[in-house]
């Protein structure tokens, strides 16, 4: 069995600001254990899974060369631009035509799309369920998703609700899904969590092509309607590392509808299996996911970088400043963060932490594009 990998590498994590920036979203963020950006952490867990000829990364166009030094292992061409941000279920229509020049439309091979961004840990646990992933949507015509079984009542992922147990095998359970559920309340999380019928979606997402090219036909025929015209632009310069989009691709990208994979298919579609993870994840979402990743000190405290903090508690201190720079000290805080880079600094209360993107908003509106 064939099986291909779209990694969607688009976004731009703007709740990572200071740090993160237009030409350094979070994907190219340095922020878990191992030092290594998390884009090239999710290329190299494919790592003896598929080969790395048969993994694409689909990206923005101002990112794409920054992505093709990131990742020396995946061939230039590999690395393929969007002209325009229209969420993931372009994108992976986008990936669907490059799969389908490829190896044919009717070519028996799986596609496998993973989000570019995520923590997942141990490589050996994931690369297991991977296998069973896989291996589950080659068997038959199904949808198969990765769900995360849940460790606290989080308002802002996406949950699925699971239903008949399908499958056991080697300690991974496949069961058949019931529903997907969205970014709950707090009071609804909390009941999600207790049921134990509920995981995190992890947007991991795996089917056949033809399989996806019949959800995109069935399910959402907004952007079923401009397949042809995107397998023309893909063969105007299949194979060939150019720079930006393909020929012709923005015209088309600009009628496509602006929603996920999730709302456009997986929502919708009738058979769908998830396989229960035995990973640790995390989508890194936002500063406060730095507590779940690095190593607190006695008060809770996670402070990266040259910078003294006393007698606080519950803080995430990161120091990413990398020009001739005075002493920080902090003394007092209780639940906060502090970013520091070479032009600003970001403080502000933890629970207010998912709010950092209506600040960037905000500073983009009063014309500080030059900080973004």
């Amino acid at each position: 069995m064939e099986a291909v990998a779209a990694i969607m590498a688009g976004g731009s994590g703007e709740r990572f600001w200071p740090l993160s920036r237009q030409q350094r979203p979070k994907q190219l963020l340095r922020l878990t254990p191992s030092g290594r950006m998390l884009v090239e952490e999710t290329v190299e867990r494919l790592r003896g899974i598929l080969p790395l000829e048969n993994v694409y990364v689909l990206t923005s166009a101002p990112l794409q060369s920054l992505l093709r030094r990131a990742l020396p292992q995946i061939p230039p061409a590999n690395v393929i631009a969007e002209p325009m941000r229209r969420n993931t279920a372009a994108c992976l229509l986008l990936a669907a035509a490059v799969v389908a020049e490829r190896f044919g439309e009717d070519a028996p091979v799986v596609v496998a799309a993973f989000p570019s961004d995520h923590l997942v840990e141990p490589v050996e646990e994931f690369q297991r369920c991977l296998r069973r992933a896989l291996a589950r949507a080659g068997q038959g015509r199904e949808l198969v998703t990765i769900g995360i079984p849940p460790t606290r009542a989080e308002t802002g992922y996406g949950y699925i609700e699971v239903d008949a147990l399908l499958e056991d095998a080697e300690g991974i359970p496949v069961y058949s899904v019931r529903r997907f559920r969205e970014k709950p309340s707090r009071e609804v999380a909390e009941e999600f969590v207790q049921s134990g019928s509920f995981l995190w979606n992890s947007g991991m997402f795996f089917w056949w092509l033809d399989v996806l090219l019949h959800s995109f036909r069935t399910y959402a025929p907004q952007l079923w309607q401009h397949w042809e015209s995107l397998r023309q632009a893909v063969r105007s310069a299949w194979g060939q590392p150019i720079e930006g989009a393909y020929p012709g691709l923005e015209p088309i990208f600009a009628e496509l509808p602006d929603i996920s994979v999730d709302y456009a298919i997986a929502e919708r579609a009738e058979r769908i299996a998830t396989v229960r993870a035995t990973f640790r994840w995390d989508d890194v979402g936002a500063w406060d996911a730095l507590e779940r990743i690095l190593p607190p000190d006695a008060h809770g405290n996670v402070v990266n970088g040259n910078v003294i903090l006393l007698e606080s508690q519950g803080c995430i201190v990161v120091d990413a400043r990398t020009q001739p720079r005075p002493l920080v000290t902090l003394l007092g805080l209780r639940d906060s963060i502090v970013v520091l880079t070479d032009d600003a600094v970001l403080y502000c209360a933890k629970s207010h932490v998912q709010q950092v993107r209506q600040l960037v908003n905000y500073l983009r509106q009063q014309g500080y594009e030059a900080l973004l």
